[in-house]
């Protein structure tokens, strides 16, 4: 079973909306102001709002080559067990999270919201 721990990976853990940029990082293993700085360029170049699924999907899916998957109705609990053995970037209405080796890494326990769509 999944198991949650807190994590700000927000420079000098500020709480910011910036749940894409903190996800991201710590899935990558990317600096998180690279992470920024790629999704602000992203954002200029294809005119959408950096911090929007629209705009990070571009990055992960095109730039990155990583497989979208749809969650299906699944938790994130659930898609995390599925994966006990990956990293994953996780969506779900309105924010991103991380799945590191079964392992829920965010500001709150998210495993019982329903995932939109991940990437391993």
């Amino acid at each position: 079973m999944s198991k949650f721990k807190y994590f700000n990976a927000s420079p000098n853990q500020v709480k910011r909306n910036d749940c894409v940029i903190r996800a991201l990082s710590t899935a990558l293993g990317i600096g998180y102001f690279e992470i920024e700085d790629a999704l602000l360029r992203i954002g200029d170049y294809y005119d959408c709002e950096e911090l929007n699924v629209c705009c990070y999907r571009r990055l992960l899916t095109n730039g990155l080559g990583l497989q979208e998957y749809k969650g299906d109705g699944r938790t994130v609990g659930e898609v995390s067990d599925d994966h006990p053995n990956d990293d994953l970037i996780i969506r779900i209405e309105g924010h991103a999270t991380v799945s590191l080796q079964n392992c829920i890494y965010d500001l709150f326990d998210c495993r019982d919201e329903i995932c939109d769509r991940y990437w391993i």
